[in-house]
This record gives structure tokens, C-alpha cells and sequence, in this order.
């Protein structure tokens, strides 16, 4: 096995985005520019730069929300620098960075994925699938309330009953992205919004106070959305899976839920349906 030591982490800092955009594109994943600024800017965001030419080679990222938990995710390691340890070396990291601030850790996993992070102790506590419709779905929706930024003034604090963890940072750049689609419950209990991305438009986070509620924003969010989509939604919430069926979504891959450092699983499973993205929880 080649040795790594020559190859030193380095800060992810805004200079790295197009190295960054270009790692997560050859995994075939989903962001785009503004979430790799996001995760960077809020979160312990690491690296590793090929010793001929400088050039990123490998990434992984913390991002805390609250003091006591925090995300893992973006863990890249582009092909020709592979099988060498470094995905392993920089979670290890992001792991003793969380352990220095009593953080727990939780992160969604691969089938794949889960084999490695079970070792480190890691559990899976909930199961997600990503379902991806093609666009251009027919739906006959109910009206919802349009939502702006200054909404954030209600949708923090139920993100946070439900989600269990404070994460305004995240929900108000989603907010206050361009051609964001942000729709609430009239009950104000129940809101979704949709995050632009490289292959699709991704739905999420999705709470709702009950199945029907969830329901009735997911084709207020459809109806309003053209081009692909995906939502990564709770296999758990079986009535919403069953509806996103009929809707014409296909399951394309699962991920688990998982938690290092903390038991059970994090926020109320009752009310939410979707995820923000594996890489915002």
C-alpha cells in the first residue's frame, strides 16, 4: 500500500471550491457551489493535496449544528488516489475534532459506506431512500403559503423540535438562495424547501405535523417544480413513500442513519419525512 505520510490535510478554505466542485462531480453527486461554500464556511472542512502538483485530492467535512452534534459527510477521494487510507485518515480527523468538543457524530451512509463507519461505532438508527422523478409531474395540489426569509422567525424553532438540533444557518441560506421553492402549511406546522442542484432539485427538509400534512406539500412542491428531482425521504414514513410512487418517483439508493457518541436516533421521527441532503442531515 503506497504510503500516505507525504500527503498533509490542509483547511478547506473558498480558494479550494473548484477542486471541491470537481471531487463531488467525478462521485456523481448532487452539489453545487453554494452548498460546498456553506459546509465550508460553517464547518471543520479538511482536505488533502496531491504532493506533485497541489491539487485537492481528497475531502471530508464536520459540520456542527449545536453544540453537541454534528454532521459528517463530503468524504471524497478522487480515483487516481484511492485505496491509500486517506478517506479513513480524514474522518479520523473530523472524529477527534468532535471528540475534543464532546460532539457526538451522526452521518448518512451507503450500504457500502455503513460496513466502514460500523467499525468506528457508529449505529444505524433510521433508514433513507433517494427517490428521483424525471420532472414535469401532473399534480393536482392544494394552495400553501409561500414562504420568505423573515419566515425563518417560525421554521427554526419547529426544525428544531423535529430535526432535535438548531440549525438556522442552514435553513436560512436555503431561504435565500435564488428560484428557491419554500412553501408552508397554512397550520404553520409543517413547511419544505427545495435546493438546486448539479443533476436535480433536491426536496428537503419536509416536516409536517402527520402523513397528510406531508402529503399535501409534497405535490404543492411538485406541482411547482419542472426539470428532475430528488427527495431522500424516511422508509419508515410508508404512506409518503407509497404516495411518492404514485407520483412517478423510483427509489434510486438507500442510505442509513447513523450515530456515533450519543443513543437513538436524532429528532422526532413522527414528523419528519425528508432530509435536507446526507450532507445537511
Amino acid at each position: 500500500m503506497a504510503n500516505t505520510d507525504p500527503l498533509g490535510s490542509v483547511k478547506l478554505e473558498p480558494r479550494h471550491l473548484p477542486e471541491a466542485l470537481a471531487l463531488s462531480a467525478e462521485a456523481g453527486w448532487n452539489q453545487i457551489a453554494p452548498d460546498w461554500l456553506l459546509m465550508i464556511g460553517h464547518g471543520h472542512a479538511i482536505g488533502v493535496e496531491d504532493d506533485k502538483d497541489g491539487a485537492l485530492v481528497a475531502s471530508a467535512l464536520a459540520l456542527p449544528v449545536g453544540a453537541d452534534l454534528a454532521w459528517i459527510s463530503m468524504v471524497l477521494v478522487t480515483a487516481s488516489h484511492r485505496r491509500r487510507g486517506l478517506a479513513s485518515r480524514l474522518v479520523s480527523d473530523c472524529l477527534a475534532w468532535l471528540e475534543a468538543r464532546g460532539s457526538a457524530a451522526v452521518l448518512d451512509a451507503t450500504a457500502a459506506g455503513a460496513e466502514v463507519y460500523r467499525p468506528l461505532g457508529f449505529a444505524t438508527v433510521r433508514r433513507i431512500t433517494r427517490w428521483q422523478h424525471p420532472g414535469e409531474a401532473l399534480v393536482a395540489a392544494a394552495p400553501q403559503v409561500d414562504l420568505r426569509p423573515d419566515d425563518i422567525g417560525w421554521i427554526q424553532p419547529l426544525d428544531e423540535q423535529v430535526s432535535g438540533v438548531p440549525r438556522k444557518f442552514i435553513l436560512a441560506d436555503l431561504l435565500s438562495r435564488p428560484n428557491v421553492v419554500a412553501l408552508g402549511l397554512p397550520s404553520r406546522d409543517g413547511f419544505a424547501l427545495s435546493r438546486a442542484g448539479r443533476i436535480a432539485t433536491l426536496i428537503g427538509p419536509l416536516t409536517a405535523p402527520d402523513e397528510a400534512g406531508a402529503i399535501a406539500l409534497l405535490d404543492a412542491m411538485v406541482s411547482r417544480m419542472g426539470g428532475g428531482i430528488f427527495i431522500d425521504a424516511y422508509d419508515d414514513q410508508v404512506a409518503f413513500a407509497a404516495h411518492l410512487e404514485q407520483l412517478g418517483f423510483r427509489r434510486q439508493r438507500g442510505f442509513e442513519r447513523m450515530v456515533r457518541g450519543r443513543a437513538g436516533s436524532v429528532g422526532d421521527m413522527t414528523r419528519s419525512f425528508a432530509v435536507a441532503g446526507p450532507e445537511l442531515g
